[in-house]
């Protein structure tokens, strides 16, 4: 009967739910024992050896839940079938006088999934990808790079610090790892370039070896500074979008949206590129890890680079916890954040006109004097120092100015304001 065929697509339809819940408790549940684990192997209760064994364990459990992602579509995709089967069986019994069928219930069931409240979740939050160049690494050199670490723990704190307010997406030691593999690939290859270079006798043995040990230390001393390099520019680049991100964060306040839904809509904009990573912090940490609003803002604002989106967030905090209105507090840092803007240009703009004086008198005045000055010395006599005008002619020219011109463009990056 038609009844008997629309309550058993409901019971199918309840059946692929309840199992999509269960799956995602499941994936809850193993990414809390996984999150257990790292705690304990920080604070010394669990072995490196039991700790590789965990977590083969759960790798083969799927924590990163790439396979239960293409579970639930697959689950959602059979839901989506029944959906039409049962769509379809409404049609028919339109056509029809039976009215045996639970009505009600049918109904509601059908509506629901018609208006697509049971759809595919989506994704509020991002994870770290799996790099096959970290895991070649940790195989290689994890065991030296943790003994170093802790001889030399003096070294390491303030890189381990650079790396967390960098935002690399890699873990700290298996940063390290892959430093110290890359600085050994790249002291390989300057040893065997060496003999294309020098030739193949003693002392060029000799000099290939130096050109090795000193590629090690370049490239060492280059893994070691660059998430330094990289936190100085994003302290930049979030210091000139945080007054437009507080300006729009603050006109979509006065909608009275929510903040973790302000939040969302800047990410979404992918207008601040800078602050993305911030936002994404934030949401990972209400919408993966269940944290509640104030927790996720002060986690965030202990490991920002920037100074002014750390005083920001905990100028959010203080207002939602003491019951006052974002929407107030936003309007009125957006007020002040602008004026300050304005003042930092108005000063840098008063500031360029000096370093303008300095190009002309430097770059250009001193330039056409000292070529002016060769002339006449080259009536006199054609050496000056013991050196040839022309050649002195071809080296000011073709060296010392341009020289001059990319150390002014290097000092004037330098000397730009943050904001």
């Amino acid at each position: 009967m038609l009844y008997e065929q629309i309550q058993k697509k409901i019971e199918e339809a309840e059946k692929i739910i309840n199992e999509i819940e269960a799956v995602k408790r499941e994936s809850k549940d193993l990414l809390n024992d996984y999150n257990k684990l790292n705690k304990n192997f920080v604070k010394e209760k669990v072995s490196e050896d039991e700790y590789k064994n965990k977590l083969k364990q759960f790798e083969e459990k799927d924590v990163r839940g790439s396979k239960t992602v293409k579970k639930i579509i697959g689950l959602l995709e059979n839901l989506k079938d029944i959906n039409q089967d049962i769509c379809k069986l409404f049609e028919i019994k339109e056509k029809t006088d039976d009215v045996e069928v639970d009505i009600k219930r049918a109904k509601a069931f059908a509506k629901i999934l018609k208006k697509g409240k049971v759809t595919e979740e989506k994704i509020k939050y991002s994870t770290y990808s799996y790099i096959f160049l970290g895991k070649y690494a940790n195989m290689m050199f994890d065991k030296f790079s943790k003994k170093l670490a802790r001889k030399y723990p003096e070294y390491f704190e303030s890189l381990y610090k650079n790396l967390r307010l960098a935002n690399i997406r890699v873990f700290s030691n298996t940063y390290i790892n892959i430093g110290i593999m890359g600085s050994c690939a790249g002291t390989l290859i300057a040893f065997f370039s060496g003999f294309l270079i020098f030739g193949f006798g003693i002392l060029d043995i000799i000099r290939s070896f130096m050109l090795g040990i000193l590629f090690l230390f370049m490239l060492a001393f280059i893994f070691y500074y660059y998430p330094k390099v990289v936190v100085d520019g994003r302290r930049r680049e979030i210091k000139n979008d945080l007054p437009f991100a507080i300006i729009h964060m603050a006109a979509v306040a006065g909608s009275g949206a929510k903040l973790v839904d302000i939040f969302g809509m800047l990410l979404q904009s992918k207008e601040y590129k800078a602050l993305s990573g911030e936002i994404k912090r934030i949401m990972n940490y209400v919408h993966l890890f269940g944290y509640n609003l104030t927790t996720a803002l002060k986690s965030v604002a202990e490991t920002t680079p920037s100074n002014e989106f750390k005083e920001l967030l905990n100028g959010m905090i203080s207002s939602i916890e003491s019951g006052g209105s974002i929407k107030s507090f936003l309007k009125n840092k957006s007020e002040d954040t602008l004026i300050r803007y304005r003042l930092e240009r108005k000063k840098y703009v008063e500031t360029l006109s000096t370093y303008t004086d300095i190009y002309t008198a430097i770059l250009i005045a001193a330039p056409l004097l000292f070529v002016i000055v060769l002339v006449l010395i080259s009536i006199v006599g054609s050496k000056l120092g013991g050196l040839e005008i022309g050649f002195i002619e071809k080296i000011g020219t073709f060296v010392v100015v341009p020289a001059l011109n990319i150390g002014f463009i290097i000092f004037m990056n330098i000397v730009q304001p943050e904001m």
